[in-house]
């Protein structure tokens, strides 16, 4: 064999060992993380001998901002715990030791809506739109996957993927009229997307009262009756048994669909045009680029994956919708994306 059939059967070799690492890892089984990075490893191998280097300085700089700016707070919160009687290292240990060991599921599943909403935000600001709205996008994910959830009738294979693209249609129509306004009338987005945020989060309330939230019918006003079974998201404890029993497979799809907007934006027609416009609308134009039609696909798109968010929290985790569903999702999305430089792999670590 040539080195060039070496290092691409290296490269499959370092996907399919990552693959592996990464679900060992998100379920608890911290050793997969030795396969991670074994599987780094293999890649930057393959790279080399299929003569394609690794640019290390445009990783360097893709890096610099997210280490510059987690950096500065750790400096900072240090600075204040000091000034305040408090000892860092030993408040950073429990933190590092929590988040990342002890209690690292509840990490996980708090990260894929965070993903979510980030890859939203992102993709807005990538089409030069601030899509501000994510948290109510969230909520209305939320209720479509509670409301179809306990009552459709489908077998799991066919009734969660419809869920699914339910959920995206709704997010994507909350954000119609944003899109319309801001074509037509120039309303910016921040103010039509964050009014539709908190009348969607006003309204749930009467949503969870009309699917089983009564309080004459039930000990839980604050919740509705919960979805059927067959639609709950797979557990990892279903095919790994050391796994957490709240961990689900939500966090992998957060992943595939971060890698997909990352190829739609760098590989794509239409994720040249969102960046075109996002960059300099009146540029695209001068080109051809209809930046109406490119800002409306912006907005609805970034609407369908906000609302992915509360489809994985839905039927992952709560399996229902409950009045004191205020997580902020949405709106940590906002920190995320712009710590993540709005690139949609980085969002996953950030």
């Amino acid at each position: 064999m040539s080195k060039l059939a070496y290092g691409r059967a290296l490269t499959i070799l370092a996907f399919a060992a990552g693959a592996c690492g990464l679900v060992l890892y998100l379920a608890s089984y911290f050793w997969g993380g030795l396969l991670l990075l074994g599987a780094i490893l293999l890649y930057g191998l393959g790279r080399i001998l299929d003569h394609q280097a690794l640019d290390l300085r445009a990783l360097a700089r893709a890096a610099l901002i997210p280490f510059l700016g987690i950096g500065s707070a750790f400096v900072l919160g240090g600075i204040v715990m000091l000034a305040t009687g408090y000892d860092p290292l030993a408040s950073y240990g429990a933190l590092f030791y929590g988040g990342l060991v002890r209690n690292w599921h509840i990490s996980v599943l708090n990260a894929t809506p965070l993903i979510f909403t980030g890859l939203a935000i992102a993709l807005a600001f990538k089409a030069g739109l601030f899509n501000i709205g994510a948290e109510g996008q969230y909520f209305m994910g939320v209720m479509v996957a509670t409301w179809l959830g306990q009552r459709l009738s489908l077998p799991a294979a066919l009734g969660i993927p419809l869920i699914f693209l339910a959920a995206m249609v709704a997010g994507a129509g909350m954000n119609a009229i944003p899109a319309f306004l801001k074509v037509k009338t120039g309303a910016h987005e921040v103010v039509t997307t964050m009014m539709f945020a908190y009348a969607i989060r006003t309204l749930s309330p009467m949503f969870i009262r009309a699917n089983g939230g009564d309080p004459a019918l039930t000990s839980h006003p604050y919740t509705t009756d919960p979805i059927k079974e067959a639609y709950f998201l797979p557990l990892f404890k279903d095919f790994l048994s050391g796994a957490n029993y709240r961990l689900h497979i939500g966090i992998l799809v957060a992943i595939v669909v971060a890698v997909l907007v990352s190829l739609l934006l760098t590989r794509t027609d239409l994720g040249f045009k969102l960046r075109a416009v996002g960059h300099n609308p009146i540029a695209a134009r001068t080109q051809g680029i209809s930046v109406a039609w490119i800002s409306t696909l912006g907005l609805l798109s970034s609407g369908a994956l906000a609302a992915l968010s509360g489809v994985v929290h839905g039927l992952g985790l709560d399996h229902r919708m409950v009045q004191t569903l205020n997580a902020g999702y949405g709106w940590n999305g906002i920190s995320i994306a712009l710590l993540a430089g709005n690139n949609p792999l980085a969002i996953i670590f950030t």
